[in-house]
């Protein structure tokens, strides 16, 4: 859902910088930013501290402390400039990607926009992360929601690196009534106002933060985990290693706290140092457990095929141009795709090393991401450097794609489909991160009329907005990568420059 828009109120000091007030209290009203200060985080977000140590940002809030080393706290992350209510408020519109800002407007979030909405900032960007599998069940619905996730580090120093696996417990829904700065005690004015006393409390908890970190050789460009036995995880290293870990352990810990966590140990199975540069591309197969894909920006694609000892690693391909991403098919347990810096798709058989079975050139640019549908094993998405991202037949697989979307300015980052919705998938650029439902079909009358009106006052630049575009979420810097919750619908998490975001939107 776009943000709003509306007109900047003029300070009476125009040429001074405006300064940073405390974060907003919970009762406060919509959050107005500028350009240079856009940043969505809620009042009371969590922050990766020392190692093993709960963090509630409330307490941080109300005694006014910072954040950890390494830059602003998260309480200072959080500020901005609060909006006062003006006597007359100019009238709000919803702003669309590409659109440029008049020098009197601000764009204003919108927290009704949301369920659900957290923000964390940890001491080092994380630009890679998974979201884990855990045994709470599946299909959770009810409020407050716990999950787990693995993330990995990019610090300024290679041996500050680290893997940090986090569960945040308490993630409670967001109160709509109070993010409009409504009067929320007898729940008027809120058209989603809460059934039940218990469920009202349920927005007053306090998100929590728990998390354990091992040492990691070197930046981590991308970190994923073993569908099958979500404690193993592979990670792909700046300094062109891969290495495999086995973090059961640290999972199991947080069912008891106080116990055992000096015992906890640097479990690292294996380290691979066969790749000639460093890569990104890393993918476990769904159909043959243990069996693993990773590439590197020399071309190469080696296969980890399991063993009682661990993994015989053998490389398998040569593209001759940097691999960008890697995919296993959801069907079949010898066939997987490839995106690279030639601008193609090819499907491989493990079968067969050397040449791909398929090729196709699907962009124009690089070929940065791409995601295998695992509810309909036929369809393909693909994300490119120019910011167009398509869809894929593969039943058709060298002609025209079933969709392509060209509304994104800035290079597509992350695709992924919904684990369980076979229409659905989240895309991330530089810039925000959007949610399409490729079932919706478009009115040729309503677009021609829309179309009509649209040119009539748009401005230049303004990019047309798809009705397959469901949300919209802003306000993160470079934006990394975004993933589904396997076990809570709707559930999104994404990761950037400026931190991590966790939120269900108002609309799925």
């Amino acid at each position: 859902m776009p943000p709003k828009k509306s007109k900047k109120k003029r300070s009476a000091s125009s040429s001074a910088p405006p300064a940073k007030s405390p974060p907003p209290s919970r009762a406060s009203g919509s959050l107005e930013e500028t350009m240079d200060s856009l940043n969505f985080e809620d009042p009371y977000e969590d922050e990766v501290g020392d190692e093993g140590e709960v963090v509630d940002m409330k307490e941080h809030v109300e005694e006014g402390e910072g954040g950890g080393e390494g830059g602003e706290g998260a309480a200072a992350a959080a500020a901005a400039p609060a909006a006062a209510a003006p006597a007359a408020a100019a009238p709000r519109q919803a702003w669309t990607p590409g659109q440029e800002l008049d020098s009197d407007e601000v764009l204003e979030f919108d927290a009704s926009a949301y369920n659900m909405y957290h923000a964390l900032k940890p001491e080092w960007p994380c630009l890679s992360f998974c979201v884990l599998q855990d045994t709470l069940g599946e299909n959770r619905t009810r409020y407050p929601h716990s999950m787990f996730a693995l993330a990995g580090t990019q610090a300024d120093r290679a041996e500050r690196n680290k893997l940090t696996l986090m569960k945040l417990s308490d993630l409670s829904r967001t109160s709509r009534a109070r993010a409009a700065g409504e009067d929320s005690d007898d729940g008027s004015g809120d058209d989603d106002a809460l059934d039940s006393e218990g469920e009202a409390e349920e927005e007053d908890a306090d998100p929590v933060l728990e998390h354990l970190s091992v040492p990691h050789p070197g930046g981590v460009n991308r970190v994923r985990a073993c569908p099958q036995r979500p404690g193993v995880v592979a990670s792909l290293a700046d300094t062109a290693h891969v290495h495999v870990w086995d973090l059961s352990e640290h999972m199991k810990s947080f069912e008891n706290r106080m116990a055992g966590q000096d015992k906890l140990s640097n479990k690292q199975i294996m380290t691979h140092s066969g790749h000639r540069e460093e890569g990104f591309a890393v993918d476990w197969s769904r159909k043959a457990a243990g069996s693993l894909l990773t590439g590197d920006c020399s071309g190469g694609v080696h296969l980890w095929k399991p063993t009682e000892a661990g993994w015989t690693v053998a490389p398998g391909w040569e593209l001759g141009t940097s691999v960008e991403d890697l995919q296993w098919s959801p069907t079949e347990a010898t066939v997987f795709a490839s995106g690279d810096c030639n601008n193609d798709i090819c499907i491989f058989d493990t079968r067969k090393p050397g040449a791909p079975m398929l090729k196709h050139r699907a962009h124009d640019a690089d070929v940065n991401v791409i995601s295998w549908n695992h509810n309909v094993s036929n369809l393909l998405a693909s994300g490119s450097d120019d910011g167009v991202f398509a869809v894929w037949d593969l039943r058709a697989f060298g002609k025209e794609p079933l969709a392509r979307f060209t509304t994104h300015t800035t290079p597509i980052t992350s695709l992924e489909w919904h684990p369980t919705d076979e229409s659905m998938i989240v895309v991330s650029d530089e810039s925000a991160v959007f949610v399409y439902d490729l079932s919706i079909e478009e009115d040729a009358e309503e677009a021609a009329a829309a179309g009509g009106a649209a040119a009539a006052g748009a401005g230049e630049g303004e990019a047309k907005i798809p009705p397959q575009m469901l949300f919209m979420h802003c306000g993160s810097t470079s934006n990394k990568e975004a993933h589904w919750h396997p076990q809570i619908p709707s559930l999104v998490m994404t990761t950037a420059l400026t931190g991590f975001n966790v939120f269900i939107p108002s609309n799925l």
